[in-house]
């Protein structure tokens, strides 16, 4: 089964729903918010406009400040807390008359609200500055309560006084609020659905399109991977099916100590075209059937820095290049062309030298017969701490049996399909991502 049949399809629905819930939610809070801005708004409204019929009908609010008028404010502002609940958002609780220096007076309180009072004296009256009022919010037994302070004009336009009122909030307001953002939310909720319901079919088959020309693009690359890796065995006197074992033998040595997704695609592509550098060296030494001397074995160390150069030529590829430039440096330090050692060695590049030395072990080449399972074993073991990163390498002990049961001496066409299965998911993840 190829990539791009594999993720024709995607989790859309759940996706589509998911952000209706949240595009929802985020409308249901908004609602509330301004339902609430539009409560608060009426009751300044109302207030600036309860101070400017307080101011016009008495007389005594032109000269505030004069000791004489004091006590007809202040019966003012008695009746004006008093009156009986009205049809408004909030009932009056607290009158007070400021002069422009913001000294009290007169004040007026309905009876039996003395904690409210204590909340109110204890905080810092918001007088307004620039604007001609202002307000606050705060609860009190569960109760919501609105502070507005606003001047006061006399007849001639001038500003006398400020009027400072405490307003609780009525339950029905309260419930108008509640009722109205349960409706416009349940609205939104239900438009969100019936608009993702009606769009869902368009977008999953464009979706399908994307993701099928993707998986297509991608069985490409890979096809492409494929081709190149063969190419490159071909050049070497080798087949592909050596690309194929130690691509699988790298995978499930990764598996098996938790490699992640990003990691195993790059381990992947860097197994295929490890060698791919070899293109760069002549046929006398690349194809010497003996030992190489000293002077011709510098000339095929270079191979892995060619293999570099090719592979960060395209953007896909260039992750293979920590396989490709550093598969023969050894943990120990002593391996080329860099010398690194431990952790200095990109961990794909370990676990593929793992693989690469063990297939070369077990597998004929047409210089030397496969070595038994026990004695390939042996040398591994050999070289743990010199050549091997022993954390791999141990963990690769413990299944090279039954990879070495599974992939020696298949044919390349059930190793290519065994590839496919094992590789492709991490190449998928992207896609779904």
């Amino acid at each position: 089964m190829t990539v791009a049949k594999m993720f024709v399809t995607s989790p859309l629905a759940p996706r589509l729903a998911a952000g209706g819930i949240v595009i929802a939610m985020m409308l249901g809070a908004i609602t509330f918010y301004f339902e609430s801005e539009r409560i608060d708004d009426a009751i300044v409204d109302f207030a600036v406009d309860e101070a400017q019929r307080f101011a016009a009908d008495v007389p005594e609010m032109a000269a505030p400040s004069d000791p004489a008028n004091r006590p007809a404010i202040e019966r003012a502002l008695t009746g004006l807390v008093m009156r009986p609940p009205r049809n408004m958002p909030g009932d009056d609780l607290i009158a007070e008359i400021h002069d422009l220096d913001r000294t009290r007076i007169a004040e007026a309180t309905r009876p039996n609200i003395e904690e409210i009072e204590r909340m109110v004296k204890d905080t810092p009256h918001p007088f307004p500055t620039s604007s001609e009022s202002d307000y606050r919010k705060f609860l009190l037994g569960g109760r919501l309560y609105v502070q507005v302070i606003t001047k006061v004009y006399a007849p001639d336009g001038k500003a006398t006084a400020t009027l400072e009122g405490v307003f609780r909030v009525t339950p029905d307001t309260i419930r108008d609020v509640r009722d109205t953002t349960l409706r416009v939310t349940a609205t939104v909720v239900l438009a969100v659905l019936a608009t993702t319901l009606l769009l869902y079919p368009i977008i999953q088959r464009l979706n399908g399109r994307v993701l099928q020309h993707s998986g297509e693009l991608l069985d490409a690359n890979l096809g492409t991977l494929r081709a190149l890796g063969s190419a490159i065995a071909k050049r070497d006197s080798d087949t592909s099916l050596h690309n194929y074992r130690v691509a699988l033998l790298s995978i499930r040595l990764a598996e098996a100590v938790g490699l992640d997704a990003a990691e195993m695609r790059s381990l992947i592509k860097g197994a295929f075209v490890h060698d791919v550098g070899k293109i760069a060296i002549r046929d006398d030494i690349l194809l010497k059937p003996g030992r190489l001397d000293p002077a011709e074995f510098e000339v095929m160390k270079t191979h892995v820095s060619h293999g570099a150069d090719i592979v960060h030529q395209t953007k896909w590829l260039g992750d293979a290049a920590k396989v490709v430039q550093f598969h023969h440096e050894k943990f120990d330090g002593s391996g080329y062309q860099e010398g690194r050692k431990g952790d200095g060695i990109p961990i794909i590049a370990r676990i593929f030298a793992i693989a690469d030395v063990f297939d070369a072990l077990t597998s004929q080449r047409p210089y030397k017969p496969a070595l038994p399972l026990d004695r390939s074993l042996e040398i591994l073991i050999e070289g743990r701490g010199t050549h091997f990163d022993p954390r791999l390498l141990d963990a690769f002990l413990e299944i090279a049996a039954d990879l070495h049961h599974a992939y020696s001496g298949r044919e390349e066409a059930e190793l290519a399909d065994r590839l496919q299965a094992a590789g492709a998911p991490y190449f998928t993840d992207v896609m779904a991502g």
